[in-house]
């Protein structure tokens, strides 16, 4: 499982949320990030406890020792009522005249009856410039880019649950040109171009097909060089599954730096430009000044020639057993794939401390490649789920006030759904890398391991087995009182029939991820699609079905 980092809006931006002063667009993405973050949600309520002392202060004390206005305010209905009786003195007819038919009055008619027509046409014309405008920008970029093809270089690809680095204008080399199957399936019926997709020619196949839209082209600073300014380009549409989508053109070349799309079901996939630092592995030489980036070859040190014999699976499967000793495999942004005969261990976005522990490691085993650097977007967008409360207030509402009842009140809620998200992201953690070892060691391909390997491959999925179990468990002791007192009943759990570890560890992770998201609407942090009257009872029979797979993992792993 990847994992994304997080960043916090900072205090003026809460604020001015609070105040109603952010664009709509900002304002959708703080309300997903607070209906997520307990952090900011107890930061916002901080500020705006504080912004009701300070209303309180002016009401309370200030107001009351304020001394007393200089003058007397003067009766403006006084005054009406004098006009009034002046004006009734003069004849209807006189003021009927003097007032709509005079000359000078038919001169200012006139002139602000054309410039309502200007008005109008300018209105017009300029609904119409954003529209015209984006298709052009998009078919200039489409023609630069035929006219100077780039070459094969990386894109990050990152999703509200994943993060990783695509492969793109070579011949993709393990899974560093597939997309997951669920994202590639999503864009293929988008009309989205899934094999390149940060390029003005994919976000075109889709413009393309759209029916109705609305455009917004903005200037804005390039995300890799603030001081280079960008077009960007904003599709809100009522067609198809895509909500909305967003490119930035950088201006000098009409290069795109950043794509994001957003489903109507609010996921979305944001597409961003890497820089040539890891050219080298793909048979290209590394740009000039490259950074972030660390080449090691056999022994752990650099140089080494290129004949070397090609990696095998084992030499595969020993650099995931030392990446999986110091728990790199639960949530670091790395990927292992066999390129060019060696192992290639890619990373975007580690710290330093991480990558001198992952060196270490690493270090002394033969055939390893180790690439580090950093994301070239100047911003991760907020967390994932649907369209936040304004106030903040979203896990006090439904299910998740029963169980604040249950608990016995705010304080114990805060710290009860604390543990549990806690132990349910270590779950999913566990559960993700169960299945990353049995998609990449299938039981044709383990079959081939010597025996010792099979017993190395074994180890680390009874590990990972033992310890999402673990982390289950301590889930359901804290919910399972809860749950009973709302009235939920668990139904039977089903251990399936699958006859090796791989297959069944591909249930265990779908058993899994339906419970993290029962528990995540259970205690506010994600939104139900429906009533959540039964929501004890499914959550019940959930973890009890989790439960029987795990132990039904176990037992093919043989333990």
């Amino acid at each position: 499982m990847s994992s994304l980092q997080v960043h916090h809006p900072e205090d003026g931006l809460l604020l001015r949320y609070i105040d109603g002063e952010l664009p709509a667009r900002k304002v959708r993405q703080v309300a997903r990030h607070l209906e997520a973050c307990w952090q900011c949600r107890s930061e916002m309520e901080e500020l705006e406890s504080t912004v009701a002392d300070c209303v309180r202060y002016r009401r309370n004390v200030l107001q009351a020792h304020l001394p007393p206005p200089p003058n007397p305010w003067p009766d403006i209905y006084r005054e009406f009522a004098r006009v009034d009786a002046s004006m009734s003195q003069e004849p209807w007819v006189a003021r009927l005249q003097r007032s709509f038919l005079g000359p000078r009055v038919l001169r200012w008619g006139l002139a602000f009856a054309a410039l309502l027509v200007l008005a109008v046409g300018v209105f017009q014309q300029l609904r119409e410039v954003p529209a015209v405008q984006a298709a052009t920008l998009l078919r200039k970029a489409v023609s630069a880019a035929d006219a100077h093809p780039m070459r094969p270089h990386r894109i990050l690809v990152q999703t509200p649950t994943a993060r990783m680095v695509k492969l793109v204008g070579s011949r993709p080399v393990g899974r560093s040109g597939v997309l997951p199957g669920g994202l590639q399936a999503r864009l293929d019926g988008a009309h989205y171009d899934g094999g390149d997709p940060l390029s003005a020619k994919a976000y075109l196949g889709w413009y393309d097909h759209l029916t109705e839209r609305h455009d917004e082209v903005t200037t804005v600073a390039d995300p890799v060089l603030p001081a280079e300014k960008c077009f960007q380009i904003r599709t809100v549409t009522e067609d198809g599954t895509v909500a909305a989508a967003s490119l930035v053109l950088r201006k000098s070349d009409l290069r795109p730096v950043e794509s994001k799309l957003e489903f109507r079901d609010q996921e979305w996939v944001e597409f961003t430009e890497i820089a040539d630092a890891a050219a080298g592995d793909i048979g290209l030489p590394a740009a000039p000044g490259a950074e972030g980036t660390t080449r090691v070859r056999e022994g752990g040190q650099p140089g080494g020639s290129m004949a070397e014999p090609a990696a095998s699976v084992a030499d595969e499967l020993q650099v995931l057993s030392a990446l999986h000793d110091i728990g790199a495999d639960l949530g670091d942004p790395l990927e292992v794939t066999r390129s060019g005969g060696r192992v290639l261990v890619s990373g975007v976005g580690i710290q330093a401390a991480r990558q001198k522990q992952i060196r270490e490691a690493l270090d002394g085993i033969a055939h390893v490649q180790i690439e580090f650097s950093e994301p070239s977007a100047a911003e991760i967008p907020t967390e994932p789920g649907g369209p936040g409360t304004s106030n903040g207030s979203a896990r006090n509402a439904g299910i998740a006030a029963r169980v604040e009842q249950q608990v016995g009140g705010r304080v114990e809620f805060e710290r009860f759904s604390s543990q549990v998200l806690d132990r349910n992201e270590l779950m999913m953690a566990r559960a993700y890398a169960l299945r990353a070892l049995a998609q990449r060691f299938p039981a044709d391909q383990e079959s081939g391991l010597s025996p010792a390997e099979q017993k190395t491959l074994g180890d680390m999925a009874r590990d990972d087995t033992t310890a999402l179990l673990r982390e289950a468990s301590g889930m359901e002791r804290a919910l399972v009182p809860i749950l009973t007192a709302m009235g939920g009943t668990a139904g039977g759990g089903q251990a399936g029939s699958q006859s090796a570890w791989e297959p069944a560890a591909e249930e265990l992770f779908q058993s899994s991820r339906r419970v993290e998201v029962l528990v995540s609407v259970l205690l506010g942090a994600a939104r139900s699609d429906g009533s959540t009257d039964l929501l004890p009872s499914e959550l019940l029979s959930a973890m009890r079905d989790l439960r029987a797979k795990a132990d039904r993992c176990r037992q093919l792993l043989g333990q």
